[in-house]
């Protein structure tokens, strides 16, 4: 009796099989018509579907493909696609593509204003992660994401006739490519590409294996000509080219707790022209990144062992993410020693315009130790260091490093436009050595602005750390952490345009300055009093004295200094200090609380010079002409 259950379980089990078979088209159909409609019920969409077969075991070939929101126009176009799929791994429930061909794509990106065509497929979903304490194992994600992605990587690939076009309002960007070929886990194919009315070839090659979990890409431009990215000039008004991308990917052996992915990413030939980060277009021989990175249950890390080069320059850098308990940043650098010529040649062209051809001798080495909880700001750590061994300069390039030695000629600038041009030196009737300035005024100053100036090499990592933290407790760029060695040759060297290059070259010139004692720090100190704007087209010191006070700077009073010091950040701003009989309003009295205490506490002020301090002065000067009633003051 169980022999004939047995048997007649069998043949039930063969007998479906063999109607599944039979009728595995019309179930495919239904089965996929069932999740298009969830699909666009979810997404508000139409995606259509012609016609469903199923060919031979495991192929499926659809046709008639077509895409759009409920709205809008339609987001792709498909004629025909064919996949076969690996027997074995759907049998482990995985699903890994063999062959695969697509005919005639058509995709279309479009966007106006608020509105596109696409926006429905960013919509988030809900996605789960632990089901028991809500949590994401990155480890795990990454090896699942990995895996799907080498997994839809097929052994063949066919693709003909493909097209996307981007079309942003009046901009429109596309791409061809007549014929895509996969075979042997190689590819290469050209890509027409068009902007408007300009027109390109690119060549793309590469490897996909995914058996290996590898992946290789090379661009570069089908002619003599650089790969130009399309829609940066229209965007962002600037300009990127290039002669060669090339990146990979591969997934390394981990554990239950660690995934491991390595791979490069290089770039030739880079030319990047955009004002916010020079004068000029900047030009980059080679950079390249050989990665590391490590993902574990709560954190992601750039391994030590990643190689950044940057033309002839290279370090590892080590870099951690952690999620839980709290979120942590750690960034750590240790480059030793150097050849100190190195990282002056490896500026690129156009880069700055002090510094180019400047050529020295010796070594360096560099240090930077970064670490913060988000949750608790106050713990950030933060250190670097360049350090010069047997180090000196040949020659300075542009630029002469030296002139704040003597008399020179300095131009004031107001929003990028030079506007006064005066002699910084005794030539000058208002210029003023440091024994002809007030020493309350010295004094306060350097407690406002910078109070280690005498003992830094030009950088205050304490003011640095500071500003890092209050920019994270209020979530903007807050404060910044420049120093009078800073803010000095911001004046003097550099132009008014903001750009990364020119803080990159502050920076670099300060070093100089400070670490081969180019000036003495009374001569710098001495010449930034004498050339700081002190109100509107008022420059230094003793022309602010009698601008504010009618006397000159060595007379100035300690209440006078400090209110001098409050208005160096802000100085058009003056007059929204003083009511309209113009004296100091009562707003002010803080900032006084705060230098004086500051001045009482390094023993430049007495204890009795603070008792009898008033946070109030009397506009005597021109500036009392310009007072007007103010009802409210501005949002500084």
């Amino acid at each position: 009796m169980i022999r004939k259950i047995k048997y007649f379980a069998a043949l039930g089990v063969l007998f479906f099989c063999l109607l599944t078979f039979m009728f595995r088209s019309p179930l495919a159909s239904w089965y996929i018509q069932n999740r298009i409609n969830r699909f666009n019920n979810r997404a508000q969409a139409v995606l259509k579907i012609s016609d469903v077969r199923i060919q031979g075991l495991a192929s499926i070939l659809v046709t008639g493909i077509t895409l759009k929101p409920g709205l809008g126009d339609t987001l792709l176009k498909v004629d025909s696609a064919y996949a076969s799929i690996g027997i074995v791994k759907l049998f482990a429930g995985r699903i890994a593509l063999h062959d695969v061909k697509l005919i005639n794509i058509g995709i279309l990106l479009e966007s106006n204003g608020s509105s596109s065509n696409y926006g429905f497929l960013m919509r988030r979903g809900h996605h789960a992660g632990d089901s028991a304490t809500g949590t994401v194992n990155y480890a795990e994600t990454a090896r699942r994401m990995v895996r799907f992605a080498f997994d839809k990587i097929p052994l063949s690939l066919y693709i003909r006739n493909f097209s996307l076009n981007i079309l942003s309002e009046d901009h429109r960007v596309g791409f061809h490519i007549d014929q895509f070929t996969l075979t042997d886990h190689y590819f290469r194919s050209t890509v027409e590409v068009s902007e408007n009315n300009m027109a390109a070839k690119w060549t793309m090659a590469g490897k996909m294996d995914n058996h290996n979990r590898l992946a290789e890409f090379r661009l570069y431009p089908a002619d003599s000509s650089k790969v130009s990215l399309p829609y940066i000039e229209a965007k962002w008004n600037a300009l990127v080219d290039f002669d060669t991308l090339a990146f990979s990917i591969a997934e390394q052996d981990g554990s239950n707790d660690l995934a491991r992915i390595s791979g490069f990413a290089s770039l030739t030939g880079l030319r990047v022209d955009h004002h916010r980060i020079a004068a000029g277009p900047v030009k980059f021989d080679k950079t390249e990144i050989r990665y590391l990175l490590n993902i574990g249950a709560d954190f992601a890390e750039l391994d030590s062992a990643t190689l950044v080069i940057f033309n002839r320059i290279n370090f590892n850098p080590f870099i951690r993410f952690r999620a839980k308990p709290s979120k942590q940043i750690t960034l750590r650098i240790h480059k030793p020693q150097f050849p100190a010529q190195d990282l002056f040649s490896s500026f690129p062209p156009g880069l700055f315009t002090n510094l180019d051809g400047i050529l020295v001798r010796g070594n360096l080495s560099w240090y930077l130790d970064f670490f913060v909880d988000l949750s608790v700001p106050d713990s950030l750590i933060f250190s670097t260091s360049l350090d010069r061994h047997q180090f000196s300069v040949l020659s300075y390039g542009n630029a002469d490093l030296t002139k704040m030695n003597g008399p020179f000629m300095y131009t004031a600038y107001d929003q990028q436009i030079p506007v006064r041009s005066f002699i910084a030196g005794s030539e000058n009737p208002d210029y003023r050595s440091l024994d002809h300035i007030s020493n309350y005024l010295q004094k306060a100053v350097l407690t406002s602005e910078d109070g280690g100036f005498y003992q830094h090499r030009g950088f205050l990592q304490d003011s640095f750390r500071e500003s890092i933290i209050t920019n994270i407790k209020e979530r903007r760029f807050a404060r910044g952490g420049s120093t009078i060695s800073m803010q000095l040759v911001k004046n003097v060297f550099l132009s008014r345009n903001k750009t990364v290059a020119r803080k990159l070259e502050e920076a670099l010139i300060v070093w100089l300055i400070e670490n081969q004692g180019l000036s003495t720090k009374e001569r710098m100190y001495e010449v930034y009093l004498n050339i700081i704007e002190w109100g509107p087209m008022i420059y230094g010191a003793n022309e602010a004295s009698h601008f504010y006070f009618n006397k000159n700077a060595s007379q100035l009073t300690l209440a006078e200094a400090i209110f001098m010091a409050s208005i160096i950040p802000r100085p058009k701003w003056f007059k929204y200090s003083f009511d309209t009989n113009g004296h100091l309003r009562e707003s002010n009295a803080g900032f006084y609380n705060l230098v004086s205490g500051k001045m009482l506490k390094k023993g430049w002020i007495t204890p009795r010079e603070t008792e009898n301090l008033i946070p109030d002065v009397e506009l005597k000067g021109p500036a009392r002409l310009m007072l007007k009633r103010v009802d409210t003051i501005p949002m500084l």
